[in-house]
């Protein structure tokens, strides 16, 4: 079904790959054939209706791919598949049906999918695709604004999460938001994100730390990065500018988070204004090499059942005590919420969190992120 809605990379493309040297990604990449289990896929999405305005109908990826195929492979063991791109259907709705089923079809095969896209408002149904394998399921959002516009509209790039959240199946379970701008967002948006318990990380304090956003990706299913949450300066190809946002280096460190962290399974790159910078489609295409990166070093899930591979640090505090481990191997966190059956002292209820809030509860403070969780569960 995938290949019967792509049309595949062009042969100049391939011709160009298979020329590079050994070392660079494309030369190894697979541009055929039924994507094996576990391993990260390409695919373009030339969508572009749905947006504050139509940018650029002639949306294409080949600048970047060009740039991307260059880059030097890292110590990676798994397979790469570029299939190719979706094309714009007559109706917006063509193309959010077939979106809908190539990405179902490779999920269930536990693919990786890595989606580059136009309007935004395709996020919408890159979460929709997991319907399909979970009951629930944990966004993550890079963006400079909410996107909470009049969920009774046509979907479209200011709404897609007003939709999610009010669609059935309600099967958002936990969202994060990272990089909003205040100026950018009404507090009666903030006071919403607070009422639903979301998490939300604006600019300024995310870059102070920027490592505080790891635990959030580390528990996300997939992650939804629009390309406006990056400072003009930086990168130009999008439909608004801001002087303000991540700078290459935040925006790539993003990206690995999002790679390194075993359950992401879906990575989408959107608002993407092909308008030939040769510096942006290289930024573009190295914060792809950094999420596939990420994925090919994804640390395994810790196995509380293995006592040796963790340390368990206890910390008594007036109003509760707290349960921490760090993860030997890996340098990782996590917080136990307590026992969902008392029964089973295996059966902990263990978020991720960060050596930040073990610090914060030494010094006598339940950290945000565990009354959050909790306020989720219980």
């Amino acid at each position: 079904m995938v290949n019967e809605f792509l049309t595949p990379v062009s042969e100049d493309l391939r011709e160009f790959a298979m020329q590079l040297d050994s070392f660079s990604i494309g030369n190894g990449l697979q541009f055929d054939g039924e994507p094996e289990e576990k391993s990260i896929v390409i695919l373009g999405v030339r969508e572009t209706r749905g947006g504050t305005e139509s940018f650029n109908p002639e949306l294409e990826f080949d600048g970047l791919r060009k740039q991307l195929y260059q880059l030097k492979k890292g110590n990676w063991h798994l397979p790469v598949y570029d299939l190719g791109d979706l094309h714009a259907g007559a109706t917006r709705e063509d193309t959010y049906f077939a979106f809908l089923k190539i990405q179902e079809e490779l999920l269930k095969k536990k693919a990786v999918l890595v989606i580059l896209g136009g309007s935004s408002n395709l996020i919408y149904w890159q979460f929709r695709a997991f319907d399909s394998i979970k009951h629930t399921i944990n966004l993550t959002c890079i963006d400079n604004r909410f996107r909470l516009g009049v969920d009774s509209e046509e979907l479209n790039s200011n709404n897609y999460l007003s939709k999610i959240i009010t669609d059935e199946p309600h099967s958002l379970f936990e969202y994060t938001h990272l990089g909003h701008q205040t100026y950018f967002v009404a507090q009666e948006e903030l006071d919403l994100m607070e009422h639903l318990n979301f998490d939300v990380k604006r600019l300024g304090k995310l870059t102070e730390n920027l490592s505080e956003s790891e635990p959030e990706l580390r528990n996300s299913d997939l992650v939804a990065l629009n390309l406006e949450a990056v400072q003009s300066s930086d990168f130009r190809s999008v439909t608004d500018l801001s002087p303000n946002g991540f700078n290459s280096r935040e925006i790539c460190t993003l990206a690995r988070y999002s790679g390194i962290n075993n359950k992401v399974q879906s990575f989408g790159v959107y608002n993407f204004k092909a308008i030939n910078i040769p510096s942006d489609e290289l930024l573009l295409a190295e914060i792809l090499w950094y999420f596939i990166e990420g994925k090919n070093h994804a640390r395994e899930i810790l196995n509380f059942e293995k006592e040796d591979a963790y340390e368990t640090y206890f910390v008594q505090i007036p109003e509760q005590d707290l349960i921490f481990y760090k993860d030997l191997k890996n340098e990782q966190w996590w917080m136990e919420l307590g026992e969902l059956n008392d029964s089973d002292p295996l059966n902990k209820q263990v978020i991720p969190c960060s050596a930040k809030d073990y610090e914060e509860s030494l010094k006598g403070q339940i950290p945000e992120r565990w009354w959050k969780s909790y306020k989720k569960l219980y």
